[in-house]
């Protein structure tokens, strides 16, 4: 979903009413248009954090792809039965997903060239990812475990297809590809420079994780 300032400034603010069918929708039946309908009517919230927390416009479209996934966390968690707002709510998941991802971006196009980054992203590291099983598991077990698996690759591959060409390249190079293709070989072989391949690096995750968190993957994870 790409939301721009415009469409977020004007989009009609709901009705008590309306804003709990729409949670309860997605909660529910994961009712994509739901999300979307509930997303649209608070992304003032995340435009706000981002035009608060960076002058930069490339680092202000990671804080809004981060503070979408925030306002979706929020829609997954929010308690139906709290005498509350949703953008009350909301706005403590889109705060802390802003300035986490700024103090992230930040610390990844700080790091020196040749400097190997504690936090770089990895496909491997969202829990999502790992299928657990026990130390010796039964035939059944097994099965179960390869199903998981081969669903979530599935869907990380159709999520995959929405990403722009140059955003899945990295991604794929930096992710996925074993052994990852380092910084600098694949700033040379695209002809950018490092740190605006880490930025797209980082827009590419950010964009990645929105995708599966609409289609039922990363939605229990915290940031």
């Amino acid at each position: 979903m790409t939301i721009s300032y415009a469409a977020a400034r004007n989009a009609p603010l709901l009705a008590l009413e309306d804003e709990r069918v729409l949670l309860k929708h997605w909660q529910v039946s994961k009712d994509q248009c739901a999300l979307e309908s509930l997303v649209l009517s608070h992304a003032r919230i995340v435009f706000y954090w981002a035009r608060k927390l960076s002058d930069d416009q490339t680092e202000r479209e990671d804080l809004v792809s981060e503070g979408i996934l925030g306002l979706i966390h929020a829609a997954d968690l929010f308690d139906l039965d709290r005498d509350v707002r949703f953008s009350t709510y909301a706005r403590w998941w889109v705060k802390n997903a802003t300035m986490t991802a700024r103090d992230q971006l930040r610390a990844v196009v700080e790091t020196p060239a040749g400097t190997q980054n504690s936090t770089q992203h990895s496909i491997d590291d969202e829990d999502s990812f790992a299928t657990l099983v026990s130390d010796d598991p039964n035939p059944e077990e097994t099965v179960i475990a390869r199903s998981t698996q081969d669903l979530l690759r599935s869907r990380l591959q159709d999520a995959m297809t929405v990403l722009e060409d140059t955003d899945r390249e990295v991604l794929y190079s930096r992710s996925l590809k074993q052994p990852p293709e380092s910084i600098q070989c694949l700033a040379a072989r695209l002809g950018i420079n490092s740190t605006k391949l880490r930025q797209i690096e980082r827009r590419a995750m950010s964009r990645l994780k929105f995708e599966l968190a609409t289609r039922g993957i990363l939605t229990s994870k915290v940031h």
